[in-house]
């Protein structure tokens, strides 16, 4: 009678502490949850925020890019009638220069 009574009261301790570590557990999920929601809101931010700065970089180099082509389009315009020029003077140097 007096280990079945002594087996009891450790049973009850056993579930007491159960029931205490089950709260415990309980208050730091809550806390995580607490704590984890704002920083999730602000890493979501933070994305939003960073997604706007490459699409705004892409952009930017798009329109260099476009610059690039203008100014390479322009050189070889401007190219072809300078090197037809110098050639016609060269040629014409060279006549006078054989006489």
């Amino acid at each position: 009678m007096a280990v079945a009574i002594v087996l009891s009261l450790v049973a009850l301790y056993g579930v007491v502490v159960a029931v205490r570590a089950v709260r415990d557990i309980q208050a730091a999920v809550e806390d995580v949850r607490v704590r984890i929601v704002p920083l999730l809101d602000k890493a979501d931010v933070t994305i939003d925020a960073v997604n706007a700065e490459l699409l705004r970089l892409d952009a930017i180099v798009s329109q260099a890019e476009g610059v690039t082509d203008a100014v390479s389009t322009a050189s070889d315009f401007i190219r072809s009638p300078v090197n037809t020029a110098a050639q016609g003077v060269a040629r014409v140097i060279r006549s006078f220069g054989k006489r």
